[in-house]
């Protein structure tokens, strides 16, 4: 009788705690998954908002009109150009020198001082503020080199504040390679620059262009770099030059032009609108990095990323 009792105490005290841990369990994952869906809830908020602020404003004359500096009506034509010629430079120079210094330290470099002192610089070079890089370029493009405010200056000042994000892009993406593939290559009479060219690179390209893409939504937003560097104006005689040694405003720099400085009547319209803009450059941006990323990763290597 005492045995049966006793585990029959046992036999509830287990159900007890097995109830207890499902309980614990489940409110846990209510926990998470309402921490998760928050940020999806943020994020529809927001723009739903910026579109109730700004949707108005995207019209034909606006989106294609050039700026007006005291009279209302005015558009963003010139902005959204500059802003992607201005990324178009600053790839330009960027994607290179990153993707090469990734490679050589995932790759080739050997454990030692050398690759210390890159990987510290690099990690260095990422903490700066994009005000104290802006303040950088203004010293040494605008007054040094005597270029005054311009579109290559604003790229090249936006490349050194962009490398060593894509450069640890790059290494991570290296990194993610099976070392496996490498052995095979190598077994199969492959050198070491054609095991990284035709069978490293290609299983990092979905990881690589996600980086590029999201590096170019950072790029196409950046403000305070861009002010002191590529200017707060555009040349109305020829906004859509492609002269690099020109004044360049930016959309995102005209953004912080109009409610900072702008003495137009429209100034709530101009702003509201141009952070609409902005802001849908940027999803897209984003979406873009993930279908390009999937889908070049499934036709180099067969697999979803």
């Amino acid at each position: 009788m005492a045995i049966t009792t006793a585990r029959s105490a046992r036999s509830v005290a287990a159900n007890r705690s097995v109830r207890a841990r499902k309980m614990a369990d489940a409110i846990a994952t209510a926990i998470l998954w309402a921490m998760a869906s928050s940020i999806i809830v943020m994020l529809a908020a927001f723009v739903l908002y910026m579109v109730y602020l700004g949707g108005q404003a995207l019209t034909p004359s606006f989106i294609f009109g050039v700026p007006k500096e005291t009279t209302a009506g005015g558009g963003v034509g010139p902005e959204i150009y500059n802003s992607f010629y201005i990324l178009f430079l600053t790839l330009l120079f960027t994607v290179p020198i990153a993707v090469a210094a990734g490679v050589y330290i995932q790759e080739y470099a050997r454990p030692g001082t050398f690759r210390n002192v890159v990987q510290f610089s690099a990690e260095s070079l990422a903490t700066v503020p994009s005000v104290v890089m802006g303040l950088f370029g203004l010293l040494v493009f605008v007054y040094l080199f005597k270029w005054k405010f311009t579109a290559l200056g604003g790229a090249l000042t936006l490349t050194l504040l962009n490398l060593p994000a894509l450069m640890r892009v790059t290494q991570e993406a290296l990194a993610s390679v099976p070392d496996t593939l490498r052995e095979a290559s190598m077994a199969l009479a492959g050198t070491k620059w054609q095991t990284i060219t035709r069978v490293v690179l290609p299983s990092a390209i979905g990881r690589l262009t996600t980086g590029v893409v999201l590096i170019a939504g950072r790029i196409f937003g950046e403000t305070a770099a861009l002010i002191f560097t590529a200017g707060l104006s555009v040349p109305f005689n020829n906004p859509y030059d492609l002269n690099p040694m020109r004044p360049a405003e930016t959309l995102a720099v005209h953004l912080w032009y109009t409610h900072s400085e702008s003495i137009v009547p429209d100034v709530d319209r101009i702003g509201n609108g141009s952070a609409l803009v902005l802001l849908i450059m940027v999803l897209i941006f984003n979406v873009a990095a993930r279908v390009l990323g999937r889908q070049l990763t499934k036709r180099f290597t067969g697999r979803a990323s």
